[in-house]
């Protein structure tokens, strides 16, 4: 949730203000999860009274994503998104292309993932990173518990950073 916390904190400081964070449903309801109440804490913090613009809900499937895209981007579109997972965001960049959006003059983007295909973009993509070692030491550990019948509920966290890239930048002068 800090990394969250800390990529909302760095586009705010960079004028944004129309910022929103895409998540899928299990993200959002039946309450948003800890990152995403940190993006909302963060949004209240500086002055901007969350609301479903900031975490807009969208049944999952492809089509309503982009539904829920073209209706964000209708009256007053997003400078800046957050975007979970890199399946959705390439669904975003998609998106961009095909309204002529410029990444970052145009939009801001963030991904929560630090997906390895992003090594081959050319401009870095600003991304949420997380050592998956301790992760997947616990998800191999709770394996063989469960295998031999032993309960096993312990949790295993993390620490996660926002790693800014050349996908971010100010927000647009007449879009403020």
């Amino acid at each position: 949730a800090p990394a969250i916390a800390e990529a909302a904190r760095t586009l705010l400081s960079l004028g944004h203000r129309r910022i929103s964070m895409l998540v899928r449903p299990r993200r959002r309801h039946p309450v948003p999860g800890l990152p995403e109440q940190a993006f909302l804490a963060e949004l209240k913090e500086h002055g901007i009274p969350p609301s479903p613009y900031h975490l807009p809900d969208w049944e999952e499937n492809p089509e309503r994503f982009h539904e829920m895209l073209d209706s964000i981007f209708r009256l007053t579109p997003p400078t800046a998104l957050i975007v979970d997972e890199a399946a959705l965001y390439i669904a975003v960049m998609q998106f961009c292309l095909d309204r002529r959006l410029r990444v970052p003059e145009d939009l801001s983007l963030v991904c929560t993932d630090a997906d390895p295909g992003f090594s081959w973009c050319h401009r870095r993509v600003a991304h949420i990173d997380w050592n998956r070692g301790p992760v997947l030491r616990r998800l191999y550990q709770w394996a063989e518990h469960l295998s031999r019948g032993k309960p096993d509920k312990r949790q295993v966290f993390s620490e996660a950073k926002f790693v800014p890239g050349e996908t971010i930048g100010s927000a647009p002068p007449s879009r403020r």
